[in-house]
């Protein structure tokens, strides 16, 4: 059984995430984040024989499986989640997006290579995260093993200048809200908070 978390790149790199991106169709689904267009939402689906044990109808039979939802179901929710179905729909949304990251990318790199940071962009499409590390990496174990000491002082210098990231780490999602303009402005606070860490 093939299980895609598709929370983060669902409708981000592509209308059908990263298993359209990718070519590779899993067996069940999870979504969430974009796909609720800012609000608060939650969603899983998969092939219609996995999906089977937990139809409802089905309750009591030995093979059934009881499921449940903080996020999946609000009325306002699903409601935003069609509106934003539709807008990642129109024409252009993804490769505008894509465009978007691969200018965002590499301002990140050069602002770090003009900082002379040992770090390195990862991402594709509108997703990009810094790694403080000159090591490949490849795998949670490698990002894990990254300085995550300088990520920190990173995260609470852009605080200061405005810029709130995740404390979990420099995880930066551009959305269609985003543009050039927006990247600059961030590129800019990451140039002078990195001026000011020593």
């Amino acid at each position: 059984l093939l299980i895609f978390d598709e929370v983060v790149t669902g409708f981000r790199l592509a209308y059908g995430g990263a298993q359209e991106y990718y070519g590779v169709s899993p067996d069940l689904v999870a979504y969430g984040k974009a796909l609720g267009g800012g609000y608060p939402i939650g969603m899983f689906c998969g092939r219609a024989e996995v999906m089977e044990i937990v139809r409802e109808d089905r309750m009591g039979e030995d093979n059934y499986v009881w499921t449940a939802s903080t996020l999946g179901g609000n009325p306002i929710c699903t409601a935003a989640a069609r509106a934003a179905l539709g807008v990642f729909r129109e024409p252009g949304t993804y490769e505008r997006l894509h465009a978007l990251g691969r200018y965002f990318r590499a301002g990140l790199a050069r602002v770090l290579a003009r900082r002379q940071e040992a770090a390195q962009v990862l991402g594709d499409g509108p997703l990009a995260q810094i790694a403080f590390t000159r090591e490949s990496v490849k795998s949670y174990r490698d990002m894990r093993a990254a300085n995550r000491a300088r990520q920190r002082a990173l995260m609470l210098a852009l605080f200061q200048r405005g810029v709130f990231l995740n404390p979990m780490g420099t995880k930066l999602y551009l959305s269609l809200a985003h543009d050039e303009s927006s990247c600059d402005s961030f590129l800019d606070r990451m140039d002078d908070a990195l001026a000011g860490l020593t």
